[in-house]
C-alpha cells in the first residue's frame, strides 16, 4: 500500500487478509491430499494441486509448520487439523528403519529417496517443536529425541564440529542445514523450555563465527571441504543474500534469548547482503561471489520473505531508523509481483527485468512467507494476533 505521495507503508490489515483469507484457506484445500494423505508438493499457478510430484519430508515438515503457527496466530480454519494431517503421513512414512528422516516419498507414502540429510532432520525438529506447541501433543517430543539422537549417533562431526550432510555421505559440506538447525533449537527451547536446545544451539554459533562467517569480506559461506575450508572453485566463493539475511534475523532472536550478544555479526552479514545483494527495485538477486560481483541475478521469493525478515530485525532489535521504510519497499513489491495471483499460489521466481518463469508454486515456500508475514504482524500490527506475543515467546 502507498500514500497520496507514493510512499509505501506497511498495510497490516491487508497482509492479515492475504494469510487468513486467502492462503492458509488454499492450501489447507488445494494442498492437502485427501486420498493418500499428507501435503503436495506444489500448485499449478491457477492454485490447482499438482498429485504427480514426490513428496519431499522438508514440505510435510513446513507445511505442519505452516498450520501449527496459523493456530497460533488465530486462524479460524481447520489450523491443527490440518498440521495433524501432516504429522501423521511424516510419521507414518518417513521415517527410516535404521534411523533418521529420508529425503522423499512418492504420493501413497512408499520409499522414493531414502538419503538422510541433515536438512531434513532439522526441519524435522522444527516442524514437531511448532506442532507441540500448538496442539500439546506429547508424541511430538519423542519424535523429536529421536531425530536429535540420529543427529548425534549418525551425522556428527566429533572431529570438525557440526553434522555431516547426510547418510550416505556426500560432499561439499553446507552451512544451510545448521543454520535450519539452530532455527529448529531455538524453537524448541521456547516451546519445552529445554536448556539442552539452547545449549545446541549455542555450538551452532560457535561454528558459524569460526567457520561461517569470513570476517575479510562480511559473507556467509556456503559450501566447504570435510575440515570447514572454502570449497575449491567458484563453489566456495558463492554466497546467497538471502541466507545472509535469513541469518541476520536468527542472530538476533539467538541473541535474545541467549544474551549473547551477536549484533555485530548480524550487522557485517547484512551490511554486505545489502550493499551487493540487492536490485534497484529493492528485491534481491539468488546468489553473488564473495567480492560483491553478481552470480545469479534471478529473484526467488523466499529471499525477499528473508530480506523482510531481516529488516523487522533490523527496526526491533538494532535501532536502524531506515529498515520501516525498505520493509515498506520488499512488502509493497512481494504483494505486486509475488502474490498477486489472487489464489493464495504465486510467482516463486522473477527474473531480473521481473518477469516471472516459475511454472508452478512450490509448497516450501510458504514457510518463508508465513514466517516473514507473521512477523511483521508481530512487530507492526496493531496488538498481538493470536497467541502471538512473541514469535518464539512459549504457549501460555
Amino acid at each position: 500500500m502507498s500514500t497520496a505521495t507514493g510512499i509505501p507503508t506497511i498495510d497490516c490489515a491487508g497482509i492479515a487478509h492475504w494469510l487468513f483469507d486467502v492462503a492458509l484457506p488454499t492450501w489447507a484445500a488445494a494442498g492437502v491430499d485427501r486420498e493418500q494423505g499428507g501435503f503436495v508438493e506444489q500448485l499449478t499457478l491457477a492454485g490447482e494441486p499438482d498429485l504427480t510430484a514426490p513428496k519431499r519430508m522438508r514440505v510435510q515438515a513446513r507445511q505442519i509448520y505452516v498450520y501449527s503457527h496459523g493456530a497460533m496466530l488465530g486462524w479460524q480454519g481447520p489450523a491443527l487439523e490440518t498440521a495433524g494431517v501432516g504429522f501423521e503421513f511424516l510419521t507414518r512414512h518417513y521415517w527410516h528403519k535404521d534411523g533418521g528422516w529420508v529425503f522423499a516419498v512418492s504420493r501413497d507414502g512408499q520409499p522414493r529417496e531414502a538419503r538422510r540429510e541433515a536438512y531434513e532432520q532439522a526441519f524435522g525438529v522444527m516442524a514437531l517443536a511448532w506442532y507441540y506447541r500448538a496442539s500439546g501433543d506429547r508424541r511430538a517430543l519423542d519424535w523429536i529425541d529421536r531425530s536429535l539422537e540420529f543427529l548425534d549417533s549418525k551425522l556428527g562431526d566429533d572431529v570438525h564440529g557440526g553434522y555431516r550432510e547426510a547418510v550416505p555421505d556426500t560432499l561439499p559440506r553446507r552451512q544451510n542445514p545448521h543454520m535450519h538447525l539452530l532455527e529448529a533449537l531455538l524453537v524448541l527451547h521456547e516451546s519445552t523450555g529445554r536448556p539442552d536446545a539452547l545449549i545446541r544451539a549455542g555450538k551452532l554459533i560457535a561454528l558459524f563465527r569460526q567457520h561461517f562467517l569470513d570476517r575479510s569480506s562480511d559473507t556467509l559461506g556456503e559450501f566447504f571441504t570435510a575440515d570447514w575450508q572454502p570449497a575449491d572453485g567458484v563453489t566456495g566463493q558463492l554466497v546467497e543474500p538471502g541466507h545472509h539475511f535469513e541469518w541476520v534475523w536468527l542472530l538476533h532472536q539467538y541473541g535474545r534469548l541467549s544474551g549473547d550478544d551477536c549484533g555485530d555479526e548480524a550487522a557485517r552479514l547484512y551490511r554486505f547482503a545489502e550493499s551487493h545483494g540487492v536490485d534497484e527495485d529493492g528485491l534481491s538477486y539468488d546468489a553473488l561471489r564473495r567480492d560483491g560481483t553478481i552470480h545469479d541475478d534471478n529473484k526467488r521469493l523466499w529471499v525477499q520473505t528473508e530480506a523482510i525478515k531481516a529488516q523487522v530485525a533490523r527496526h526491533e532489535f538494532a535501532g536502524d531508523a531506515d529498515a520501516e521504510s525498505r520493509l515498506a519497499v520488499l512488502l509493497q513489491a512481494l504483494f505486486e509481483r509475488y502474490l498477486d495471483r489472487g489464489n493464495g499460489s504465486w510467482q516463486d521466481h522473477l527474473r531480473r527485468d521481473g518477469t516471472g518463469f516459475a511454472r508452478f508454486a512450490p509448497a516450501s515456500s510458504f514457510y518463508h512467507v508465513l514466517l516473514a508475514l507473521s512477523e511483521v504482524l508481530r512487530v507492526f500490527g496493531p496488538r498481538p494476533l493470536g497467541d502471538q506475543a512473541g514469535l518464539l515467546e512459549t504457549k501460555k
